[in-house]
């Protein structure tokens, strides 16, 4: 039980980490190195309290973030691809349309003619 909770608010602390970062690009390998537990043991123990794996919880993080920037921003989608650290613009475009089932561009569009509406 005392386990259970300081593994929870570790997870907490990582969580918070990953969001003032994830901007930068970061990768696994840097949470797990911040962390401070062995590789094997965080990813184990972060896939049982998140209930995702740390490479699938970073990227929904990271598509959060695009998220916000395609609605907030006037940023290119190539730079905001390039500024979440993923390799490529088409890269990025394809894993935002998996995730979303809209490219970038369609999803920004949607944004624009939601709030032209809402005026």
């Amino acid at each position: 039980m005392v386990r259970d909770k300081f593994i929870l608010k570790s997870f907490s602390i990582i969580n918070l980490w990953i969001a003032n970062h994830v901007h930068l690009g970061i990768k696994s390998a840097d949470v797990i190195a911040i962390s401070g537990y062995s590789r094997s043991y965080f990813l184990r123990e972060f896939e049982l309290a998140m209930g995702t794996t740390l490479a699938n919880y970073i990227r929904l993080e990271r598509l959060k973030l695009s998220l916000q920037q395609l609605e907030e921003t006037e940023l290119r989608i190539k730079e905001i691809s390039h500024a979440l650290g993923y390799p490529s613009q088409s890269t990025f475009c394809q894993i935002f349309k998996n995730q979303y089932r809209v490219s970038p561009s369609e999803y920004r569009l949607l944004c624009r003619r939601s709030t032209r509406l809402a005026s």
